[in-house]
């Protein structure tokens, strides 16, 4: 059947007879047709040709071969459009096939399926079934993933990895924004709004996104009901907006977003499919080429305006501004205060005040800058560190030594424990305290190399340590050169015993008998049979001799 509608809208914008029949698949005749009628009824404009009823077009396209409307079977308008809502809705297809089951007329035929589609789309847009939402310059921005996935791809292993492409749209100008993300974890979630958002210029009022668990949680089990994510809440609460997620099984209020996943899969996803990309930051660049030719695209809408001359003109201004300073993540960690007042975050220790030690504190990772907090009050300010085991020690919050010290680890504590060891593990903690720059770096280790000697293993403890201050003065001592020792000395202390031979192949050698792990055989030798018989064992041998 010939979409007149379509060939009117295509007239108006100046397309070619040739370029309209192949789009409409309809005849140069019938495009003739079609600008007769524009110019009769003046229409002028894509508005008016979009109000024209099913019946106003029948009008004014009427060819005298149209069958009188009494010939056919009513359809059931009602029972139609009531089968359509809800969840579990029949396809028109469907419910076209249980119409042609109804008794007919004498004389009354079936409208067609496209007859039967066209009749219940323009009930549904004359009653105003579904209204088109009017969007606010500035006000909303739409945000999905897009379905279809791209891959970048080893240039040596060739093995694949799989991109999920964040897509944003604004309602009122149309101008659209993807980006590739290795995964849809809330930290790629949150870095593709921030980008979006650099991309536009500005901040819309609301973010409309699905009701996925990056955007909402459900508040209970026993409710449906669902409250924005903390996380993503306090990122768009730095940016002065907040999030309406959709409902459940709703495309319809991000139908906007929908469109714009629509036009991105086919026209940069599909696109791109034959281009091998080597790594994410080559595929965002591709990405980004494509959306900006997407949003350069004319006509738009009608009219020989792009989305981007759209959105300067009137969606620009109306953005909020974007915060001086680069939204970046907030991490929270819980931890306590040891007694060499540091704290552990990732293997790193942090030093905070000494009068917090043994305290629980939390720490706010912002970026690289950690605040240790007690009781909502900052007690100490780092910089994330880079090595790893490492410390990142401020010398001001070490103890004066004048002060109070009980509970702490202290430099005395350590070479007290150390003595009950023996000297040989004094002079190693003494090395290895006087090899850091802050003292108390070294207490860590310390507490770990005693813990070495614990179980009857000081002595060995005390071995390792000797042989490590002696074979080198100037040798720095540490926790796992001291731990590779021990395991070097159990495994010697452990190792099965052994002869030493004479020189004389089959005489074993009495010296060094005495030496542990060397077995002295000098006396051993082997009895003959009758040293296991039934006389001998009893004693009975023996005694027989005896009376002789």
């Amino acid at each position: 059947m010939t979409n007149y509608r379509q060939i009117m809208l295509l007239l108006l914008q100046d397309q070619s007879y040739r370029q309209i029949a192949s789009i409409a698949a309809c005849s140069q005749t019938t495009i003739s047709k079609a600008r007769r009628v524009l110019h009769t009824e003046q229409l002028t404009t894509s508005t008016q040709i979009n109000a024209l009823t099913a019946e106003d077009l029948d009008r004014l396209f009427n060819d005298g071969r149209k069958s009188v409307p009494g010939e056919f079977v009513p359809v059931d308008i009602e029972k139609i459009i009531a089968a359509r809502l809800g969840r579990k809705k029949p396809p028109l297809k469907v419910l076209w096939a249980k119409y042609l089951k109804h008794d007919p007329m004498p004389g009354a035929r079936f409208y067609g399926y496209e007859r039967f589609c066209q009749i219940v789309a323009e009930h549904v847009r004359t009653n105003d079934l579904t209204s088109p939402i009017v969007h606010v310059p500035g006000h909303t921005m739409q945000v999905d993933w897009a379905g279809t996935p791209m891959f970048i791809t080893d240039p040596i292993t060739r093995t694949t990895t799989k991109v999920s492409v964040f897509v944003a749209t604004l309602p009122y100008s149309g101008l659209v924004f993807a980006y590739g993300c290795l995964d849809e974890k809330q930290p790629a979630w949150l870095d593709a709004h921030r980008r979006a958002f650099e991309y536009f210029g500005g901040v819309t009022l609301v973010v409309v996104p699905d009701n996925a668990s990056t955007a909402s949680n459900q508040i209970s089990r026993a409710e449906r009901a669902r409250d924005v994510n903390p996380a993503y809440a306090e990122f768009l609460e730095y940016h002065q907006t907040a999030a309406v997620p959709t409902r459940s099984y709703r495309p319809r209020d991000k139908g906007h977003v929908e469109a714009g996943v629509k036009i991105i899969t086919n026209w940069v996803i599909h696109y791109l499919a034959d281009q091998v990309f080597a790594s994410l930051d080559d595929l965002n660049a591709a990405v980004a080429e494509r959306v900006e030719s997407i949003n350069q695209r004319t006509p738009f809408r009608g009219e020989h305006r792009s989305r981007v001359e759209w959105f300067n003109e009137s969606e620009r201004d109306e953005l909020i501004s974007l915060p001086e300073r680069r939204w970046e993540p907030v991490t929270w960690r819980n931890a306590k205060v040891h007694r060499d007042w540091h704290i552990q975050i990732d293997t790193i220790k942090y030093s905070v005040p000494y009068e917090f030690a043994g305290r629980q504190v939390s720490a706010r990772i912002i970026g690289d800058t950690i605040d240790v907090l007690s009781d909502g009050e900052i007690i100490a300010t780092h910089h994330r560190g880079q090595r790893k085991n490492g410390y990142v020690t401020v010398p001001d919050h070490a103890p004066a030594y004048m002060e109070e010290t009980a509970g702490l680890w202290t430099r005395a504590y350590f070479l007290r424990q150390a003595a009950k060891v023996g000297p040989g593990t004094v002079a190693a903690l003494e090395r290895l305290l006087d090899g850091k720059k802050i003292e108390a770096q070294g207490f860590r280790s310390c507490m770990n190399i005693l813990e070495l000697g614990k179980r009857s293993n000081r002595s060995l403890l005390e071995h390792a340590c000797r042989q490590l201050t002696d074979e080198d003065p100037h040798r720095q001592i540490s926790y796992t050169a001291v731990k590779h020792r021990l395991t070097a000395i159990r495994a010697e202390h452990h190792a099965r015993p052994q002869t030493e031979s004479t020189g004389r192949p089959g005489v074993p050698s009495s010296a060094g008998a005495g030496s542990p792990g060397v077995r002295d055989t000098s006396r051993a030798y082997l009895a003959g049979a009758a040293a296991f018989s039934l006389d001998a064992l009893t004693g009975r041998h023996q005694e027989g001799r005896d009376d002789v």
